[in-house]
């Protein structure tokens, strides 16, 4: 691979990092605004029956955000970490992303209750994203495998 084109794959990691930054830090403050910061009328509204419920919900869509940020993180690091070594593909970022298919589900489903739980609301929805994004995320771990496998057997080509 040439200077250009890992050149040009780090600039984009860089903006992808800044981008995925800005909006993780976004839904940070935005849940701390709703939790603490917000007048009284547009801050949660707790429900004693319901207050575990909204507690786990919360604290999934934090876990769920902040672990699909370090993963975004972990993937390009590893993979300009390998652009320097000549490899293409770093086979360590197929088990990252099958890891990313399972968080992906907790993220959609937490985020499908995230707004009624917020104002109170008991009911709990699945979403057809809570299975239809994990499996797009698992499409990709096996088309990177295959990648991954393909760059590999054309290393022992040469």
């Amino acid at each position: 691979m040439n200077n250009k084109t890992r050149t040009s794959i780090k600039w984009l990691s860089v903006a992808i990092l800044f981008l995925a930054t800005v909006s993780v830090l976004s839904i940070y403050w935005q849940m701390v605004s709703q939790l603490w910061l917000n007048p009284a009328e547009e801050r949660v509204v707790w429900n004693q029956n319901g207050l575990a419920w909204q507690i786990f919900i919360i604290a999934g869509h934090f876990i769920g955000v902040t672990l699909l940020y370090v993963f975004c993180w972990i993937f390009l690091i590893r993979t300009n970490r390998s652009l320097r070594s000549g490899e293409i593909f770093p086979r360590s970022n197929v088990s990252l992303i099958r890891w990313t298919a399972l968080v992906t589900v907790l993220a959609t489903f937490v985020h499908t209750n995230y707004s009624a739980v917020i104002q109170g609301d008991m009911t709990t929805a699945l979403d057809s994203n809570t299975i239809f994004f994990p499996l797009i995320v698992l499409l990709f771990a096996g088309l990177y495998k295959m990648a991954y496998l393909a760059a590999k057997d054309s290393n022992l080509a040469i």
